[in-house]
């Protein structure tokens, strides 16, 4: 998946504390306790699939780190994933210029002012795996709860043409590449033909998984808030919490076919990450000017309540938005109304998933209030490693702003095998996040 625009954001390095390693018995084989870690599956979007700056990109074993094979190495099972190869496709970087440090975009065919430094996808990222192999990781990035089953053949074409193949003309194609779905992240998975598409859950019934992590229903609200709260396509509404419950049903009944574990995951706060939190009011010292939501003619200054998304920096640099006549498109702005719904919606879908799991007697890690102490603005020791949220330097997200860095990875793979000790009587030892890479700095 892609962001939306992002240039240039001038930051500075931070200096890692000196690292304790998490201390355990290296010599203790795992216990699984009352769960069977035989065949464990993960579920997800592009944050189980190990996205990182805005790309799935493997260089320094970034997808590799994932935080299920983390998890699957420390259970000491075998974990198939389908990696990309170096660049992957295509993310953004830090690169040292005019004597500082910049944020440059991955590389976007729609645009003609690319960064000569900006990075393409790989060549290889067109043919990157193969369907006859059967993955444990089965998260695509871009992946909602309502695409997981289709009740209707509207449903059914509308997934196919997400992660199975181009629209019949071609004009969503993924990256201005003929041919390529609008998430080609699912190129692993066989989705059938438009005219006689697969869904996503017969993957995972076919998957036979004894165990399993679900953290899905991240971009069924992310698509809508990263866009501004606005409808732009059909990958980018808010899924109707009635449906939300009803696939997401109907996945924990399939898996509850072979799997007698498994832990269900909330969704976090999204609008306390960086890309919502970095470019403010008090950081440009001026007044900005928006166009208030997706269908209205309202311009008016911003207030500290409205959340100006990271990609409007360049823009504002442009000159957009300082005066009323020419203000930040409300695609650039989650403006305060908009903030309400998506934190009124997280807690809706959070509810029905912890109905859902706790029915059919699955574990649930609470991410929402694990992400909520990391963002608190306070400073969170981990491993030795002092953690803040601020953009690039605090230690947790990749250059994104949105998804973690490996480091982050390590630490929700603890959170999930601290709940699976405690939910099934395992042994899971944690890993010691300082073995694992922050960002890559030039």
């Amino acid at each position: 998946m892609k962001l939306s625009k992002l240039t240039y954001i001038s930051v500075a390095i931070l200096t890692f504390a000196s690292c304790t390693k998490t201390e355990f018995d290296p010599y203790e084989a795992p216990d699984s306790g009352s769960a069977d870690f035989s065949n464990y599956i993960s579920i997800g979007s592009s944050f189980t699939q190990g996205f990182q700056d805005g790309g799935l990109h493997n260089e320094f074993q970034q997808q590799e780190n994932s935080y299920p094979a983390i998890i699957a190495a420390q259970m000491g099972v075998s974990f198939k994933q389908p990696l990309v190869t170096g660049a992957g496709s295509g993310y953004m970087h830090l690169a040292f210029l005019n004597e500082k440090i910049e944020v440059i975009k991955a590389y976007d065919c729609q645009e003609n002012d690319n960064h000569p430094l900006a990075i393409p996808y790989d060549p290889s990222f067109l043919t990157w795996t193969n369907q006859t192999t059967t993955y444990n990781n089965l998260a695509i990035g871009g992946l909602n709860v309502r695409n997981v089953i289709s009740f209707n053949s509207t449903d059914a074409i509308t997934n196919y043409i997400l992660f199975g193949g181009s629209t019949p003309s071609g004009q969503l194609a993924w990256n201005c590449v003929a041919g390529e779905p609008i998430s080609p992240y699912g190129r692993f998975l066989n989705f059938g033909s438009i005219s006689n598409p697969v869904d996503y859950i017969e993957h995972v019934k076919n998957s036979k998984a004894t165990f399993f992590t679900c953290w899905l229903g991240i971009h069924d609200v992310m698509g809508w808030a990263n866009a501004g709260g606005d409808d732009v396509s059909g990958s980018s509404i808010l899924t109707p919490v009635a449906s939300f419950r009803t696939k997401y049903d109907a996945l924990l009944d399939t898996l509850k076919l072979t799997a007698s574990g498994g832990v269900c995951a909330t969704v976090h706060d999204i609008t306390e990450a960086p890309f919502f939190n970095t470019v403010t009011l008090e950081v440009l010292g001026k007044d900005i000017w928006i166009k208030e939501g997706a269908d209205t003619n309202i311009i008016r200054k911003a207030v500290k309540e409205d959340l100006l998304l990271l990609s409007s920096s360049s823009l504002i640099k442009e000159g957009k938005g300082l005066t009323m006549q020419d203000p930040l498109p409300h695609q650039q702005v989650l403006d305060k109304d908009e903030v309400i719904i998506v934190k009124n919606y997280i807690n809706a879908i959070n509810a029905e998933i912890r109905a859902s799991a706790q029915a059919r007697a699955y574990a649930v890690l609470d991410m929402y209030q694990f992400m909520k102490t990391l963002n608190s603005g306070n400073e969170f020791n981990f491993d030795g490693i002092n953690f803040t949220t601020e953009f690039i330097k605090g230690g947790f997200y990749s250059v994104d702003g949105i998804h973690p860095n490996s480091r982050g990875y390590a630490m929700i793979a603890n959170e999930y095998m601290e709940v699976i000790n405690a939910s099934y009587g395992a042994n899971l030892k944690p890993v010691a996040v300082s073995n694992y890479r922050g960002i890559t700095f030039p």
